[in-house]
């Protein structure tokens, strides 16, 4: 329990001030949430994506991080791509991220494959849950202008932009959020401050039709030019495009052991479980991630030419 109270007392140490660290939702399963992260996979596949995900993070730590995502993309052929809507839930310790972003990609055929272009518009609220202040002068620190003031909120407009690659073979994107660094204010001098996310992907698709099988190796690269580069890396059998497993690796932090299944045709079940390499793993049991996929397609008959009679109206 003492291991755990200064842990957290860490990361507040370190959101104080002015926060500008890693500030974005991290997922080992970020294949299965491209448009969580790049606006320009938006109506790229052609179908409809419903995606739901939730990940519990370094669980047995009091106050430990978990997230939420919802989001969906839905290709427009009237807008020559697709819009997407993706809506976070980001808590860690006291701090509470609640965000909802709608978007737009542009769509072009190119090569074997199809490019999006997208941009999307990111409304976040930051909220500092009640908590009680302890100082080394066992005073509350109500006059501390550098700490921020409980149930302190603010919202911030953000932008993000991504392009996106893919083909039956391969995929790649590139893409970058909170475009503007907006910063907000949580107290008298405590201020939060966004900064500039960068990811670069990229994934094969390996077929061997001999066993109906498919390697699929992934990487996602994450970087905000200010801390340590975070490297995602991992690969997944997927036999019968029915049931599938795989392994993950990111740099100084956790293995990563993945499953999945194709419920329906259109329904995807998806589950990780991240054992931690870094210095925490002693006091840490793991993480937990789980991805719920709905896809389908509406299709519209092509109008019949002629005309129609309906006996009630002769």
């Amino acid at each position: 329990m003492i291991i755990r109270k200064i842990f957290l007392l860490l990361l507040i140490v370190g959101f104080a001030g002015t926060i500008a660290a890693q500030q974005d939702v991290q997922y080992s399963q970020y294949y299965h949430n491209k448009v969580g992260f790049n606006p320009g996979f938006a109506g790229s596949s052609g179908s409809i994506n419903l995606n739901v995900g939730h990940r519990s993070q370094w669980v047995g730590f009091e106050n430990a991080p978990t997230s939420q995502n919802i989001n969906a993309d839905i290709p427009l052929a009237l807008l020559h791509g697709g819009i997407l809507l993706n809506i976070v839930n980001d808590e860690i310790g006291f701090f509470q991220d609640i965000a909802a972003a709608i978007g737009y990609a542009y769509q072009l055929e190119m090569g074997p494959g199809k490019l999006g272009i997208g941009l999307s518009v990111d409304f976040k609220n930051k909220n500092v849950k009640q908590a009680t202040w302890i100082y080394p002068d066992g005073t509350a620190g109500a006059s501390d202008p550098s700490v921020f003031a409980p149930n302190a909120t603010a919202m911030t407009p953000e932008m993000n932009f991504g392009a996106y690659y893919s083909s039956d073979f391969w995929y790649g994107g590139l893409s970058s959020s909170r475009l503007l660094q907006s910063s907000a204010s949580l107290g008298t001098t405590a201020a939060f401050k966004s900064k500039l996310h960068y990811y670069l992907t990229g994934g094969l698709n390996i077929p061997f039709r001999n066993l109906d099988l498919v390697l699929s190796p992934n990487f996602l690269v994450k970087s905000d030019l200010n801390s340590n580069v975070s490297i995602d890396m991992n690969i997944n059998a997927v036999i019968q495009d029915k049931i599938y497993g795989g392994l993950g690796y990111r740099n100084q932090d956790a293995l990563s052991i993945m499953a999945g299944y194709q419920i329906l045709p259109s329904l995807r079940l998806a589950y990780s479980y991240d054992i931690t390499t870094s210095s925490l793993a002693q006091f840490s049991g793991g993480s937990h991630e789980v991805f719920l996929n709905y896809s389908f397609n509406i299709e519209v008959p092509p109008r019949t030419q002629g005309s129609y009679r309906n006996i009630r109206f002769l």
